[in-house]
Parts: C-alpha cells; sequence; structure tokens
C-alpha cells in the first residue's frame, strides 16, 4: 500500500472513480462469523485503521478485513483489481481522490451485505465513512471475501469464486495466513 498525495495526478491508465462495477447478490445472511468479537480477535485493542488479508485458498480467494477505513492509496504492487463479496459493513465507503468525488449521487450504492464489487487496486482509493449508512462511533469495521485477478472478472465469475468462502470462518485463522486448524474445504 502506497500512500497518494492529494495532489497526485492521475495517469492515463487510472481511474477517477476505481469501482469498475457493483452488484447486489441475494446473500443477506451467511455463516461467516464477523462479530464484534471475532474481528477483535484479528485487530486486538484501538481504533485506529488496520487491514488485515488472510485464508488465501490455492485459487487466491481470501478474507479481508478492515478497521475504521484506509487511507488514500494505490496498490501497485500487487494485482490490479480485486473482487470483493460484502459480509460486514459497519459505514465505508470507496472512493478515488476527494476531487473527483463529486457528490452522493456519484457514489456507488452502499456496500452492505451482499454486495460485490470490482476495484480497481491500481488506481487511487481510499475507504472512508459512508453518512448513508449512519455509521457509529470507531471502530468500523469492514468484512469481505476477495479474489484478486489482472483483469475484472464479469460479476456471474466473481461470484463462483467468491462464495467458496463462505463456509468457513475468520476464527479458522490467523492472519499469517496459516489455518489454525484443518480447513472443511478439502481439495479446494
Amino acid at each position: 500500500m502506497s500512500a497518494v498525495s492529494p495532489e497526485y495526478e492521475l495517469q492515463p491508465e487510472d481511474r477517477p472513480n476505481p469501482v469498475v462495477w457493483y452488484r447486489r447478490t441475494r446473500l443477506t445472511g451467511h455463516a461467516v462469523d464477523v462479530s464484534d468479537e471475532v474481528m477483535r480477535a484479528h485487530f486486538g485493542d484501538g481504533k485506529g485503521k488496520k487491514i488485515k488479508s488472510f485464508g488465501h485458498d490455492p485459487g487466491g480467494v481470501h478474507f479481508l478485513l478492515t478497521r475504521d477505513g484506509t487511507i488514500v492509496h494505490t496498490d501497485k504492487a500487487y494485482t490490479r483489481f480485486t473482487h470483493q463479496l460484502v459480509l460486514r459493513n459497519d459505514g465505508n465507503r470507496l472512493r478515488g481522490l476527494a476531487r473527483y468525488d463529486g457528490g452522493e449521487h456519484t457514489w456507488h450504492p452502499p456496500l452492505v451485505v451482499g454486495s460485490m464489487y470490482c476495484l480497481d487496486t491500481h488506481s487511487p482509493h481510499q475507504g472512508l465513512k459512508d453518512p448513508r449508512m449512519n455509521p457509529g462511533p470507531p471502530p468500523i469495521y469492514k468484512a469481505v471475501i476477495a479474489v484478486d485477478r489482472d483483469a475484472p472478472l464479469p460479476p456471474s465469475d466473481a461470484w463462483l469464486l467468491l462464495q467458496r468462502l463462505l463456509t468457513d470462518q475468520l476464527s479458522d485463522w490467523d492472519t499469517t495466513d496459516r489455518p489454525i486448524r484443518p480447513s472443511r474445504r478439502k481439495g479446494a
């Protein structure tokens, strides 16, 4: 993650709005425990910005957790596009640089449970409070299942990959990406 200055000039390959596509799935409830207790177990005490990525399966599908959003940054050292399925979101949204924000009428729909989206991680982006969701006091948690690729996947292909972790538990993994106990997904 490389911090980006507010004066950063977009390059020809950059997008002012880093969200490539957004879809709602029928997912309203799920078996993954994303309770405060589980989130605190991964982040520890505190309310400051933090990000954790772990649980990578052989196809690169993994969990991604944030606490209190992210700074404006790019991830140019990593694969360009991340496809994410929201399991929990206490009130975060995504945007590019503030000068391209355009106002609420240009924002993607709220990232509620079941939202699925593709994000261009090489373009400047940040997670910040979404006033449409009435974010409470910090810490504001967000938990997603993610898979990264060099090119955007169609939503149907992303869904087939992302749903693979819907039966795993965050508590089965530590943040060093090693299972604490064997996965129930034999042959995944």
